[in-house]
């Protein structure tokens, strides 16, 4: 902590004599004279209204941009809910080199109810050069959806039981309000957090040096809280019925003062959740044909919550903290068949599991923001510290048996105890400097992590239970990280903005009791141009070079039994994968196109090894030697009359990975595929609304792995009831097709996975808003542990 003050201490010294040439600076308010806070300010010029330069109101309505040009400008203001206004005409030059608007009064463009309802459909999807944003708020697709619902309208995104990929990335960090919670956290808030309280989701495809560079894109969902004074919240229900039923309440209040908001979400999760899944292993003169069924029972209780306290114009500080307890049980029952070609059955496995799972959560962050001087110069703090406890243990029993029935010996019991518990502490500090020609940022991150993880296997005999040293492992993990990026950003007067940006990482990792061991740093340079042309389109390019890490999962040195021919292995010899990527797009009205080609070396991927004598299937982490891979797509938002809108998307993907593979040489896949979605929102009289989505996923693959085809519709009813709420009914995945498959096939290796986890279902929602609710932007904080939480909540699973 020394070296980071010092640094920081360094940083502020060196860069405390640059200034602004000229600044614009002012205060927006509506007509009650009530600041607008996180208006967006830009600065416009006077000969063709392009924009020069922009930014956002503080909490009180107050704005500064600086700016190193001479000329003749306009300022214009945009605030959800309220007409866009305009300043006069005015002009920077050695004699005016600071232009102040004491008032910039907006005039309402809305009903004043006791919710702001906004007029007009304002468009779903946008194009912001480096990002894309979908807007959530005041949309029929936040009524009685999670926030992992809305995740499949958002451009770009996929989600599947593989996880969450923009584009081709997988690696990719969600944020919350630009903070990132721990994995739990996270996870309790997609399921549960509701979509009536997000105000938009960002996804930005290539992120600068400023984000950790173990992430090649970032999604930051961002929430909304009312800025009115006073108590205002709103309560949820959701009952969805398939072959289980689920049950979702949720509540969310607000206070605000002049000096103080006051926050909180509490989100319960009552589920039963039945899943089939089916796994074919194939060997040389047979296969294994395994099904199972099983059924997931959870409680969960989740809060978010907060404080602020802004004691002037000039600092903010601010306490948040997430907790979660989950408990579940699972029932799984496994029936394998093994049979000689073409289908003949000639012997069966029983597999019974029975798992019980605790879990329990919490980060509490402390943030400071402070404006360092009238310029513009802004420094801020996050301290994060993270908790989380499991506590997992699994029994399970198989057998052997002939066709007649007849068992070969007795059942074999084992018991699977995975206790463990992980921390961390994260401390960032960043500052933002405007200069005579643009503006820099830079920071520093410092990152300890610890985690005590154990797994225990315990075969019984003769009654009793005794540990099995093949299958146990033990080991506290150590990270510490070292992290500093500068960056520099220009907007030039022909409409091009640059964005550079260098990052530095060093990091070491330590695993007591096994031979992880070891350090490595790199430089992560990015590189983004953006063009605004004078129609409103926009161009951008951008290049960003990024490194994922090894997750805890896969490095420690454990055996994990599924059955006693399926086994997964850490390898704590994973190195590290780098990736080189290209982004680019272009928009014009509600159109945006994009490409992408990135190249990874070292790839992060699971390896399957197959024994033919014994039909062991061994399933390891493996660095593939290059993959290369490249989308291109659009999307696409239209009013097309009023009473219908649409929004669709389609992107092409194409790979080719080529490295040695389970000691095959020079094995060469490629592959091409195609995602895309449409949603479409139908006004009808008397309030209904309905909502139609269609997803259509082909086959494709994707290093050595393929998936199958896959597509799904929804149908959503929607109407507005007791002045303030909202009944919604939703027929999911109406006929039945929402079951992801998977192929994996190299030399003698075949698996073939399909799962379907009760996804045809009837939802019913309930939603009613108290108080005077507001869609205006709260102000981001990231708590600076972007990289190191989605690797926590990991170990053996």
């Amino acid at each position: 902590m020394k070296k980071f003050s010092a640094l920081l201490i360094c940083m502020l010294l060196i860069t405390s004599m640059l200034r602004a040439q000229y600044i614009v600076k002012g205060k927006v308010v509506d007509k009650n004279n009530a600041g607008a806070a996180y208006a967006t300010v830009a600065l416009l010029a006077a000969t063709d209204s392009s924009i020069v330069k922009g930014g956002l109101t503080n909490e009180n309505g107050d704005f500064q941009i600086d700016h190193p040009l001479k000329g003749a400008y306009r300022i214009s203001v945009q605030y959800v809910g309220f007409a866009k206004a305009f300043t006069n005409q005015f002009t920077l030059n050695d004699t005016n080199k600071i232009q102040e608007f004491r008032q910039i009064t907006l005039a309402d463009e809305v009903a004043n109810l006791e919710e702001v309802t906004v007029k007009g459909q304002r468009s779903l999807v946008e194009n912001k050069g480096d990002r894309m944003v979908l807007n959530v708020a005041n949309s029929v697709i936040a009524k009685g959806n999670k926030v992992e619902d809305l995740l499949k309208y958002a451009p770009l995104v996929q989600s599947s039981p593989m996880g969450i990929k923009v584009g081709n990335k997988s690696n990719v960090l969600i944020l919350v309000d630009g903070r990132q919670t721990s994995q739990t956290s996270l996870t309790n808030f997609l399921q549960s957090f509701s979509a009536e309280d997000i105000l938009k989701i960002e996804v930005i495809p290539n992120p600068s040096a400023k984000y950790d560079a173990s992430f090649g894109a970032v999604i930051n969902i961002i929430t909304k809280k009312s800025l009115e004074r006073g108590f205002n919240g709103r309560l949820s229900l959701i009952y969805s019925k398939g072959e289980y039923g689920r049950f979702y309440p949720d509540a969310s209040v607000n206070f605000r003062s002049e000096k103080w908001n006051v926050f909180t979400s509490i989100n319960g999760t009552l589920e039963n959740i039945g899943s089939e899944d089916e796994l074919i292993r194939k060997f040389p003169g047979g296969f294994m044909d395994t099904k199972a069924l099983t059924n997931y029972k959870t409680d969960g209780l989740s809060t978010f919550s907060g404080i602020d306290y802004t004691p002037n114009k000039n600092n903010t500080m601010g306490i948040r903290l997430n907790s979660g307890s989950r408990n579940s049980d699972y029932t799984t029952n496994m029936n394998t068949g093994f049979k000689s070609y073409p289908a003949t059955l000639d012997s069966l496995l029983d597999v019974s599991r029975l798992t019980t799972d605790k879990t329990r959560n919490y980060d509490i962050n402390f943030n400071y923001t402070g404006k360092l001087d009238s310029a513009g110069k802004e420094l801020t703090f996050n301290v994060t510290k993270s908790y989380f406890d499991k506590k997992n243990t699994q029994h399970l029993i198989y057998q052997e048996r002939s066709l007649e029935g007849i068992s070969s010996g007795d059942p074999t019991r084992a018991r699977i105890r995975n206790p463990k518990d992980e921390n961390n502490l994260i401390a960032q500090a960043d500052l933002t400097l405007p200069t005579k020609r643009g503006r820099w940022e830079s920071g520093l991150k410092y990152i300890v992590i610890g985690n005590n993880n154990t797994l225990t296997q315990e075969n019984e005999i003769d009654g009793q239970y005794a540990i099995d040293p093949n299958f146990s492992v033990s080991g506290i993990y150590k990270e510490h990280s070292y992290a500093a990026y500068a960056g520099y950003n220009n907007a030039f007067k022909s409409g091009w903005t640059v964005q550079s940006g260098l990052r530095y990482e060093n990091t070491s990792q330590e695993l007591t009791g096994s031979d992880v061991s070891r350090q490595y740093a790199g430089l992560f340079p990015s590189l983004g141009l953006n063009k605004s042309l004078k129609n409103g389109d926009m161009f951008n390019i951008s290049y960003a070079r990024k490194i994922s890490r090894p997750s805890l999962t896969y490095l420690i040195p454990y055996r994990w039994l599924s059955d006693p021919y399926l086994v997964s292995v850490g390898n704590p010899n994973l190195r590290p994968s780098y990736e080189h990527t290209i982004d680019a797009g272009f928009s014009k009205g509600g159109l945006s196109l994009f490409i992408n080609y990135t190249r990874t070396k070292d790839y992060i991927s699971d390896v399957i090894y197959t024994d033919p004598e014994t039909r062991s299937f061994v399933s390891i982490p493996e660095n593939l030697k290059h993959v290369n891979s490249a989308y291109a797509g659009l999307s696409w938002n239209q009013e097309l009359f009023k009473w219908w809108y649409t929004n669709c998307s389609v992107v092409l993907n194409a790979s080719r990975t080529k490295t040695p593979i389970a000691n095959i040489p020079g094995v060469n896949f490629s592959g091409f595929g195609m995602n895309s979605y449409t949603n479409n929102t139908f006004t009808l009289p008397k309030g209904y609304k309905i909502e139609l989505l269609f997803i259509y996923n082909s086959p494709y693959r994707f290093a050595i792995m393929q998936n199958k085809q896959v597509y799904f519709m929804w149908l959503s009813f929607n109407k507005a009831v007791l002045k303030n709420g909202n009944v919604k009914i939703s027929i999911q995945d109406v006929f039945r097709t929402q079951a992801y498959r998977y192929v994996t096939s190299y030399g003698p290796v075949y698996t073939s996975t399909r799962s379907y986890a009760d996804n045809q279902r009837i939802r019913l929602s309930f939603n009613y808003n108290f108080g005077k609710k507001t869609v205006k932007q709260a102000k981001n904080r990231s708590l600076g542990n972007e990289a190191e939480k989605s690797r926590m909540g990991g170990g053996v699973m």
